[in-house]
């Protein structure tokens, strides 16, 4: 592959270890600014299916605020997204963090990305996948697969 060939479907994705949906915004801002909100109409509460949330903030302070659920949510815009960026933020089990940007590019903005999510989160825990994200089945264990993982870019 070619430093210049065009890669569909990056994902970087980097722990935080405290949930917070200060950080969930702060990367929105940062990495998709003027993003398209969540259509909240399909969250509802885990004990409470019925329950219809009035907004986004709403919804992700729901997810935020109760102890121990797991909830992925993803952003996206149409317009002025060079890089064709998703953000995504799963929240664990175990009330941990993971951002995600899912983006189309070279190595060298693949790169770009992935040390900037990392120094943005203030984190030494990543990793970088394609297509899919990588399996994990909550912080703990993201933070077991991954730790140590370091890329040569990164050395």
């Amino acid at each position: 592959m070619n430093n210049q060939e065009i890669i569909k479907d990056i994902i970087c994705q980097v722990l935080v270890k405290q949930k917070s949906k200060e950080i969930i915004y702060k990367a929105l801002n940062e990495f998709l600014p003027n993003y398209e909100k969540l259509d909240f109409s399909l969250y509802s509460k885990i004990d409470d299916e019925d329950y219809v949330f009035e907004s986004e903030k709403k919804v992700i302070d729901y997810f935020i605020n109760t102890p121990n659920l797991k909830q992925t949510f993803y952003w996206a815009k149409e317009q002025n997204n060079q890089d064709k960026i998703m953000v995504g933020a799963n929240i664990t089990n175990d009330n941990m963090l993971i951002i995600s940007l899912t983006l189309d590019g070279t190595l060298e903005i693949e790169r770009k990305y992935y040390l900037r999510l990392k120094q943005f989160l203030d984190s030494q825990i990543g990793v970088i996948s394609y297509i899919n994200p990588v399996e994990y089945d909550n912080g703990q264990d993201f933070i077991e697969r991954y730790e140590l993982m370091k890329y040569d870019f990164e050395k």
